[in-house]
């Protein structure tokens, strides 16, 4: 019989089985920590499956230029973001999320990939657009079985940048025609509008799960965010209604939370927010952001929300990015990544956030190397350093100094070659068999608009210094002359183009290679009719950049005004050698053979262009033009109702649905239509000149006078007025020496042939009724001179001269 223990001795085996416990929860919580992300997919989906849920829905919530440190659940003391506190404190908050770059299109770009920039080659917004062959985060939840809808709240992410993809509802709707310059920023709508169109398609969706995404652009400039906002923060400065805009955006995600919770479908959402790039607000002498790589443009929020109870109130304080988007949320919605991606499932920290293994993010800022011939700003950033790759690099201890004043890099030699390492590694494995970026889809029109203002007209890559020349310069040394273009672009978004075009010249005395003032500056000069001038800016830039597609178009539309067709079709030849999806230089070479009254040979350049964008409205415009030429009534009759419907004030639209029932003899309908188009133009000389004539076919000869009087005064230099005004008044019986004086005047402003055969032919009816025999079949026989002697060519011209 065993002696009994003693209370002390019989304690030790309970602390021994509490020991064994404790290490069993710890080797448990290392296997958690270390579990492949395979495994914690079966884990959500089993909790999902808990929950009835087969597929859960998600939203995806990107909040433009919002900085973290902007927001009370990341310790903003003046914040007013509650429903955004809540969904942190609901969920997991990322303490240290960076995002790729500070622009809004290659942000989102990654986002929607898990992509770095070095790889999806949207290095800048404008003009590069997301690649087909990318797949995107919206495609990869389509292919499930998934409803997807996009709202969006600037141009900057209109469809035609790629980022539709996978998207059945695209909701990037926006008046551009209201706008001369589209300058990318200033084109939004606020967060109620877009808020208002996402829980419309939310509230008419099927019993199918959907993804959502909403982009709320408020926290960009200019900074006015609507009542009571405005009021309560105006009192503090800018920067105070930049906290406003925030607040406003706060308040619409509060809408869309509500409305999950009221429908029901809070259970069985993930809910995603995350910024896609911070604001200088006058740090390290940026006013806004795209230009350097500091933490307030790259320090994003980021929440991720699912209805797990293990998943609540959760802080992860290790490096992620917005590469890692992409995979955590098809993780936890159970769904393995099928494609090539760089960023990671988070479910790993989500589930254990004390896991703190080493992790990097890489961040760029390409804006001062491909707009202005800079060097390229890169970084990579820990929880705790960011080295930025310069000419004079930069080493960051963001702990102990995260307003990033202090430069520790030659204090700290063995970190910074370390990650001066692991950065050129990065770099070369996510950009190893990188395709080609992919040219946005933009008409002329836009390109136009755009290149003013600077933005990359094409997909570029990074300028390299050559062998010979000096090393590329520090963009810390060059703000000053950045801040000079950018004053620039402001000036010519007020039509100041004269004072822009000294503000550049200026910046270009200091800069002499800069390919975006030399582009801004040969819009300027094209805009004050200096057309020499500003072909000897893109001469520059393409003898810097042959390859430079911008600098292609740019002059091949001067050299189009100026008749030189041959060189026109060139250098768009060697455009689509470079981009054969280039819709300018397709609706280029239509313009040169309408122009050489070929429509036949328009016509594939036009479709081409319509079949990359379709949804340009000029290039639609322009087909139906040439359509009507080659007598396709009814297909140019559909094409034009279509752009009516769709904008019904877009210019030359009703212009040249008058042309086509003047074709086929319908003249009640053609004067209805080119007066529909001089309600919207009043000064649209063609228009008016049409009118005129179908009023005299129609016995209206007062109204036809009335109207070529008019036509006299928009364009007193052109010749067909004239000679309209004078056949009107002889058919009226008005004094010959008017009509005489009228038709001498229109004859000698007459170039074209035809034009000038109608002159003489005009005059040899003068000469007739005067009983001058002489000089009527003198008249007669110049006019048998003149080739094409049939009738005016105003009528037909498909481009406002």
């Amino acid at each position: 019989m065993k002696a009994p223990r003693s209370r002390r001795g019989g304690a030790r085996p309970l602390v021994v089985v509490v020991v064994v416990g404790l290490a069993a929860l710890v080797a448990l919580l290392a296997v958690l920590a270390h579990r492949p992300d395979t495994d914690l997919r079966h884990t959500v989906r089993r909790l999902w499956a808990q929950r009835r849920v087969e597929k859960p829905n998600v939203v995806l919530i990107t909040l433009d230029t919002t900085r973290a440190d902007r927001l009370g659940c990341y310790g903003y003391a003046d914040a007013r973001t509650p429903n955004l506190d809540a969904l942190a404190r609901g969920g997991v908050l990322f303490a240290q999320a960076a995002t790729t770059v500070p622009l809004t299109q290659p942000a989102h770009s990654s986002i929607m990939t898990g992509l770095y920039p070095t790889y999806h080659g949207v290095r800048a917004n404008g003009g590069t657009a997301l690649s087909q062959g990318h797949p995107t985060l919206a495609e990869a939840l389509a292919q499930e079985g998934y409803q997807t809808g996009a709202f969006i709240g600037a141009f900057v992410l209109d469809g035609r940048w790629g980022l539709n993809q996978g998207f059945q509802v695209y909701d990037d709707r926006f008046d551009l025609e209201k706008y001369k310059h589209l300058d990318l920023g200033g084109v939004q709508k606020p967060a109620d509008q877009v808020m208002n169109a996402a829980l419309a398609w939310l509230e008419s969706r099927d019993q199918r799960p959907f993804f959502a995404w909403v982009h709320l652009y408020d926290a960009h400039t200019p900074y006015q965010p609507p009542e009571p906002f405005f009021s309560e923060f105006v009192s503090r400065g800018p920067a105070a209604l930049y906290d406003g805009e925030i607040a406003f955006a706060d308040q619409q995600v509060g809408r869309l939370v509500s409305w999950l919770q009221k429908a029901g479908q809070d259970r069985n959402t993930v809910v995603v927010v995350l910024g896609d790039h911070g604001e200088a607000l006058g740090s390290h002498g940026e006013g806004t952001h795209g230009y350097f790589v500091y933490d307030y443009a790259l320090h994003v929020p980021f929440i991720v929300v699912a209805p797990f109870d293990e998943l609540r109130g959760v802080r992860v304080d290790s490096q992620v990015s917005a590469v890692d988007v992409f995979p955590t949320i098809l993780a936890l919605c159970g769904i393995d990544v099928a494609s090539k991606v760089h960023g990671r499932s988070l479910l790993p920290l989500m589930f254990n956030p004390r896991t703190h293994a080493k992790a990097y993010a890489y961040g760029e800022s390409m804006t001062p190397n491909l707009q202005f011939g800079w060097s390229p700003l890169r970084c990579l950033r820990s929880a705790r350093y960011k080295l930025i790759q310069a000419p004079r690099p930069e080493l960051y201890d963001l702990a102990a100094d995260p307003g990033e004043q202090t430069n520790v890099f030659d204090q700290q030699p063995a970190l910074a070659r370390e990650m001066a390492g692991e950065l050129d590694r990065l770099i070369a494995d996510t950009s190893r068999d990188a395709p080609a970026p992919e040219a946005a889809d933009l008409d002329k029109e836009t390109v136009e608009r755009l290149a003013a203002l600077g933005y990359v007209g094409a997909p570029a890559s990074p300028r390299q210094a050559a062998a010979s020349q000096q090393p590329l310069s520090d963009p810390k040394d060059k703000l000053g002359v950045y801040a000079a273009v950018l004053r620039a672009g402001e000036l010519i978004v007020e039509d100041e183009h004269a004072a822009a075009a000294e503000t550049l010249e200026s910046a270009l005395r200091a800069e002499p290679r800069m390919p975006q003032a030399l582009l801004m500056l040969g819009a300027c000069y094209s805009e004050l009719g200096r057309k020499k001038e500003a072909k000897a800016q893109f001469d520059r830039v393409l003898k810097d950049d042959p390859q430079s597609v911008q600098g292609l178009i740019g002059l091949a539309n001067i050299l189009l005004e100026e008749g030189q067709s041959d060189d026109v079709v060139t250098l768009c030849k060697r455009t689509l050698s470079l981009d054969d999806r280039n819709t300018q230089a397709y609706a280029l070479l239509g313009d040169v053979y309408i122009g050489q009254h070929e429509p036949s040979q328009a016509l594939p350049f036009l479709e081409k262009a319509v079949a990359i964008q379709p949804k340009l409205t000029r290039n639609r415009l322009n087909l139906a033009a040439c359509l009507i030429e080659l007598k396709q009534f009814a297909r140019a009759e559909a094409t034009l109702a279509e752009i009516v419907r769709e904008s019904p004030r877009f210019p030359g639209a009703q212009f040249n649905l008058g042309v086509l029932y003047e074709e086929q003899s319908r003249p009640q309908q053609a004067r209805t239509a080119y007066a529909a188009e001089l309600t919207n133009q009043p000064a649209h000389f063609k228009a008016r000149f049409n009118l005129g004539k179908v009023l005299s076919r129609l016995g209206d000869w007062a109204g036809s006078i009335e109207q070529m009087r008019e036509v006299i005064r928009i364009a007193p230099r052109r010749p067909e007025g004239y000679l309209f005004l004078a056949r009107s008044l002889l058919h009226e019986s008005a004094p010959l020496d008017e009509v005489q004086a009228l038709a001498e005047k229109g004859l000698g402003l007459a170039q074209a042939p035809d034009v000038k055969a109608f002159g003489w032919f005009l005059m040899a009816d003068i000469f007739g009724r005067r009983r001058q025999p002489d000089k009527v079949n003198e008249a007669l026989r110049q006019a048998q001179l003149q080739a094409g002697a049939q009738k005016g060519g105003a009528r037909h011209a498909t481009r406002d001269d």
